[in-house]
């Protein structure tokens, strides 16, 4: 039986979450304490419109300034006035921030708002229940009819966390976060501005919500104030041996630098460096030595396809997001690359973030997309350098 831990701690000034697979780290999440959240609720203004953007600039929170993408526009939440079909600057707006602050831009609005919770997310605008894509048919039909029956004041998503999990259970979150919602849409037109209506969870908890549950079997801490943030998990542990701290016990350093090294090593003598920069990602496979016992072709073969596998891992590992370029090994033959295709794919269904394969360029490189949720390892140690100098 597999031996999978969700390891979560303080570490180097790090809310840091460390998903271990028998032992190797498959993910690690590093999270700041931030002046507010993704799925926080204020009170703020309008502050510019710009009709090139079809957008405008919501300063929700004082010093911090989102944007608000017209298509997240929500009449009911407009506060100071009823709406015409636009916003002006100086409007009162209830919004959501969707999207942490990322690189050079900052957080991304909503006035569409939402209450997240572990197994579901209630919605304001969209009073239909949607089953996420990645749960069976036979237990997205059972969700479907259950809530058909059982309905609430809003709408629901079911998150990919409910597989197996009990239709009254998510009813019983969906619920409770239901009136949680309704209770902000009560009082938003009497609150002040910055008013923060909802306090969202802590970055790194939302990003444990989307592991799925089987990914691991246990989530251990050392930490008091962690073990608070976490008691809506299940299997959870605080470790409390004063003698052989967790750092030990689970080689933090040694998993911090596979998620952060340039060059990454292979089996079979070969390695990858992976190089972010501001518009894509690119990862270059090398082949470093041959096996003597292999013929050039048949190495070739094995770098490539240990290759791929190892850079599904990396991807999900340091949260790489945007368009990654992959550089696999040259080889003749109009297949060449079948048996890296095939890998690819079955190896991104086990992200829980959207994933795809695009497919080669003319001069044989792989494209890659991931979709951009929460800042990848490289943009959160960036930030702290750059908070440094």
């Amino acid at each position: 039986m597999k031996d999978n831990k969700l390891v979560v701690t303080k570490y180097r000034n790090y809310n840091a979450a460390f998903l271990f697979n028998d032992g190797d780290i498959d993910e690690l999440i590093l999270s700041k304490d931030m002046p507010f959240n993704v799925g926080d609720i204020y009170v703020g203004r309008v502050s510019s419109v710009k009709d090139s953007l079809k957008a405008c600039f919501v300063t929700f929170k004082e010093d911090c300034v989102g944007f608000l993408p017209f298509e997240e526009i929500y009449p009911q939440c407009l506060l100071s006035r009823k709406y015409d079909g636009r916003l002006v600057q100086g409007d009162l707006v209830c919004v959501e921030v969707i999207k942490e602050p990322m690189k050079t831009k900052g957080a991304t609005l909503s006035m569409r708002l939402t209450v997240s919770g572990s197994l579901c997310v209630v919605t304001l605008d969209d009073r239909s229940v949607h089953v996420s894509s990645k749960i069976g048919k036979k237990q997205a039909g059972e969700f479907k009819d259950f809530f058909s029956k059982n309905r609430l004041n809003h709408g629901l998503v079911v998150r990919t966390n409910s597989i197996g999990a009990d239709a009254s259970e998510v009813y019983a979150e969906g619920k409770r976060n239901s009136e949680i919602l309704s209770d902000i849409v009560s009082v938003m037109n009497s609150r002040s501005l910055y008013s923060c209506l909802y306090r969202a969870k802590p970055g790194y908890v939302q990003r444990i919500r989307s592991i799925k549950t089987n990914k691991y079997s246990e989530i251990i801490t050392d930490n008091e104030d962690i073990y608070e943030d976490l008691k809506e998990f299940d299997n959870l542990r605080l470790y409390k041996d004063e003698h052989i701290p967790l750092k030990a016990v689970y080689a933090f350093d040694r998993a911090y630098d596979t998620a952060t090294s340039k060059k990454v090593n292979l089996n079979f003598g070969g390695y990858l460096v992976i190089e972010p920069t501001e518009a894509l990602t690119v990862i270059d496979v090398n082949s470093g030595k041959f096996s003597k016992n292999l013929s050039k072709r048949d190495a070739i073969l094995k770098v490539n396809a240990e290759a791929a596998k190892e850079i599904a891992r990396q991807l999900r590992l340091r949260n790489i997001s945007g368009i990654i370029i992959v550089d696999f090994i040259n080889i003749s033959g109009p297949d060449a690359f079948d048996d890296i295709r095939e890998i690819l794919r079955n190896e991104f269904k086990k992200d829980y973030v959207k994933t795809n394969l695009c497919g080669f360029t003319n001069l044989d490189l792989a494209e890659i997309s991931r979709e951009k949720k929460f800042s990848s390892i490289y943009d959160v140690i960036k930030g702290e350098d750059a908070s440094e100098e």
